[in-house]
Order: C-alpha cells, then sequence, then structure tokens
C-alpha cells in the first residue's frame, strides 16, 4: 500500500509535469538557414514577417515573445514561419485553436494530427490556399511556444517533418 501511495504522490505528478518544466521557458530566434532554406530579408518578405507577428500578438496575448519569417529554396519552395513563446497549459487544444484561427485566412481543410514523438507537443497539419496555391498550413504547441508554417510545394508529410525541423532550430528551452 506505501508503494502505491508513493507512486500516486509522485509518479503521476512528475509523469503530466517533466513536459512543461523540460519546454517552458523557451525562446526563439529565427536563423538565416535551416536545411536547404534561406531566411529573405527583402522588404515585402519584411513586411510579411511584420504582420504575421502582429497577428500572433493579436491572437496569443498572453505570449511572451513572437516570431515570424519567410524562407525560401532555390527551387522556389516558399516557408512562411510564426510563433510564439510563453507557458500553455494545454498544447493540445491550442493546436486545434491555432488551425481553427488560420482556417479562414488559409481556406483550410480538416486538420490531420501528426505524431511529433515528443511528449507535451502537438501538431496538426491541414490542406488549404493561399493566393491561388496550394499550401499546407502545419502546427506545433508544446508547454512552451507555438510554432506554424505555411509550405508551398510540399506534401503533408513532408511539411510535418519540416516543420519539426524549423521548430527544433527556432525554438530553445533551458532543456535543450
Amino acid at each position: 500500500m506505501l508503494l502505491l501511495t508513493i507512486a500516486c504522490c509522485c509518479g503521476c505528478p512528475a509523469y503530466y509535469g517533466t513536459p512543461m518544466f523540460s519546454q517552458y521557458p523557451s525562446n526563439a530566434a529565427l536563423p538565416a538557414q535551416v536545411a536547404d532554406l534561406r531566411l529573405r530579408e527583402d522588404p515585402r518578405s519584411a513586411q510579411t514577417a511584420r504582420q504575421l507577428e502582429t497577428q500572433m500578438r493579436q491572437a496569443h496575448l498572453l505570449a511572451e515573445d513572437t516570431f515570424a519569417g519567410v524562407y525560401t529554396t532555390n527551387v522556389g519552395k516558399r516557408v512562411t514561419v510564426f510563433g510564439g513563446t510563453g507557458f500553455r497549459l494545454t498544447p493540445s487544444s491550442d493546436a486545434d485553436a491555432e488551425i481553427e484561427r488560420l482556417t479562414e485566412q488559409y481556406s483550410l481543410g480538416d486538420a490531420e494530427v501528426v505524431e511529433s514523438g515528443v511528449r507535451g507537443r502537438h501538431e496538426r497539419c491541414a490542406v488549404g490556399r493561399a493566393d491561388g496555391v496550394g499550401v499546407v498550413v502545419c502546427t506545433s504547441v508544446d508547454h512552451g511556444s507555438i510554432t506554424s508554417a505555411v509550405f508551398t510545394g510540399l506534401s503533408m508529410d513532408d511539411s510535418a517533418r519540416l516543420l519539426g525541423t524549423l521548430r527544433e532550430q527556432i525554438v530553445s528551452t533551458k532543456g535543450s
């Protein structure tokens, strides 16, 4: 009986609390290059980034910091990434809410849950359209950050994988 009490009193909080403590606080910084993507710093891309940061700030009032950037490849693929840092108690429902927030803007279809492989991190992707071009929109939310991206010229699976790579390069936590 003593072992059961110890397991319930210590094990459960440790199991559920570990993702929170390892994922928050977090910081974000956009690198100049991620895989074959290069950060664009031309006036149009900078304006797009500022607009997305403003939208993130408005949608996520408790965000500690926001970020946005436009990346491209030599073959014309474009990735627009944006997000914010700050404590998130319910990352699963926050991922659903972020896809819902982006649905009208990108004419998104039904979202699919993507397995992140990280406890406490929840990801969703959906196919849509932006300026007449087919896009995939993915979001990744954990207890310390939210990262979303709009991908052109990629499948849903490739977009989800690339979002993971972007997120790992952009967001850092005290545990990493």
